[in-house]
């Protein structure tokens, strides 16, 4: 790796001549192979960032980008830091330049650790002395010395921040540095600021006073959420919840018309850094790959999943046909299986942990009539958590349950032929189905979608961080479906 940090910190200065940034010293890999190695390295970039805190990330492979770091004078240039306290404050005292090429092979994740990880240590030992060598007797003590800006010669520009809005407003920053550079050098000379002033700027009292101010980092901050389902139903009050503890969503459906609405809901209520958009059948493996690589595009990685998606089949064993046993089976435990397969892929990219809820039901536990195929699947369900969570736990990676019963408002399970062989079961009509659930549980309550969101918060807020394997039950109280 290029240490970008390691130049004279006196104010040097340069002049340009010929073309601009000392013409072009590669070209750039087409879009779909920029983005082919973003979703390849972001993840792992993500976890070194992490070290102190999670971090949120955002990619960009702007033209003016490109034309800067693909440039002879990138290696020139980029270790002056920038000129204006605005530019700084936001990107750090100079950027973190990748030492790969831009076609690597990026497959071989622990040797590409082990790559990387020494131009890490330098950053953090770099910024460590500059803050040393600079300080006051009444300095701030020192802050997060990993880098926020990360240049791929060929590829683009990653930032790293505590949430999104503020690594997009860094990249937006880093550009106008850039502007700077290549405007300056056009007309006369570029000038950085000198390390000593920089630094009386960077931790200037005053501007430790506003950060001090700061609201402080709610449970969720620095997370990325993938809800299966999360357009409607139990699936959005989850992602919902999670946004409001400030976590960054994946919206899906199969529908593309369905995330789309829920996104200008979300836009709405969160603002547009808060969510992306993605379609998703999680029968289908491309599309799963799909949304996670959306995942890491818009935000660095994901270390958040809820198995949410569903469906469900009500019929008599005489009655019950292959395709329904398939469809059951292919959703509910394929499906839960292949999203954690990939997901689990990017955790362990990051090395920082992660959490996979997988929403299941009463009736893996419970037996009743007309419900061979949705609750063996539920079964396979509950215990394929069980074995995950034994697996990925080395990786600290907790995966746990919620089991949920009769959450009829809002779901897309109660408007199909769910409710009406439910009925036919009970011996009783539809309408009085929700009535029916409460009367028979021990607490008498109607199960919402916000209770289960509120289950899978508790998991995954940070009070239960050394709790995997669990199952949380969300039924008003079934006595048959006690796990103990």
């Amino acid at each position: 790796m290029k240490l970008l940090s390691n130049a004279p910190n006196t104010g040097a200065k340069l002049w340009q001549k010929g073309p601009i940034f000392g013409g072009k010293k590669l070209d750039s890999l087409d879009e779909a192979g920029r983005k082919k190695q973003a979703i390849a390295l972001a993840p792992i970039l993500r976890g070194f960032c992490s070290s102190k805190q999670n971090m949120i990330g955002h990619f960009t492979d702007d033209a003016r980008v490109l034309e800067f770091i693909n440039s002879n004078d990138l290696d020139r240039l980029a270790p002056l830091g920038t000129s204006c306290p605005d530019h700084f404050l936001r990107t750090k005292i100079s950027p973190l330049v990748l030492d790969l090429g831009k076609d690597e092979d990026l497959s071989d994740v622990e040797a590409l650790k082990t790559r990387l990880a020494p131009a890490f240590d330098a950053y953090r030992a770099m910024y460590t002395e500059y803050y040393n060598t600079c300080k006051h007797d009444n300095s701030p003590a020192i802050r997060d010395a990993n880098p926020v800006v990360i240049l791929y010669p060929g590829v683009g520009m990653f930032t790293f921040a505590k949430d999104k809005q503020t690594a997009r407003v860094a990249a937006e920053f880093y550009i106008n540095a850039i502007n700077v550079m290549k405007g300056s050098g056009a007309i006369s000379e570029y000038t950085s600021l000198p390390r000593q002033k920089a630094f009386n700027i960077e931790y200037w009292l005053l501007e430790e006073a506003k950060l001090q101010r700061m609201p402080k980092p709610k449970a969720l901050s620095g997370r990325v959420a993938l809800v299966t389902g999360s357009a409607g139903g139990i699936g959005k009050a989850i992602a919902k919840k999670f946004a409001e503890e400030g976590a960054c969503v994946v919206l899906n459906d199969m529908n593309a018309e369905r995330p789309e609405g829920a996104g200008e809901e979300f836009k709405k209520l969160f603002g547009k850094d808060a969510y992306t958009n993605a379609i998703l059948d999680v029968t289908k493996a491309d599309q799963i790959d799909s949304a996670v690589a959306e995942a890491i595009l818009a935000f660095g990685g994901v270390d958040l999943i809820v198995n949410n998606a569903g469906l469900s089949i009500s019929k008599t064993i005489a009655d019950h046909t292959e395709k329904d046993w398939d469809l059951l089976y292919d959703v509910l435990v394929k499906g839960q299986f292949m999203v954690t397969q990939a997901a689990s892929n990017v955790m362990k990219k990051q090395d920082i942990g992660g959490d996979i809820i997988n929403i299941v039901s009463k009736n893996a536990l419970v037996s009743g009539p007309n419900n061979a195929g949705y609750g063996s699947a539920k079964a396979a369900q509950l215990h394929l958590s069980r074995l995950n969570a034994a697996e990925l736990g080395a990786d600290k990676i907790r995966v746990n349950v919620v089991n949920p019963d009769a959450v009829i408002s809002d779901s897309n399970i109660w408007a199909g032929g769910w409710a009406e062989g439910r009925a036919k079961a009970y011996g009783i009509t539809v309408a009085e189905l929700p009535a029916y659930y409460a009367k028979r549980t021990l607490l008498n309550e109607v199960i919402l979608p916000v209770d289960i969101a509120n289950a899978c918060f508790a998991f995954a807020g940070g009070l239960l961080g050394k709790s995997t394997g669990n199952v949380l039950n969300v039924d008003g109280g079934v006595a048959a479906a006690f796990v103990r």
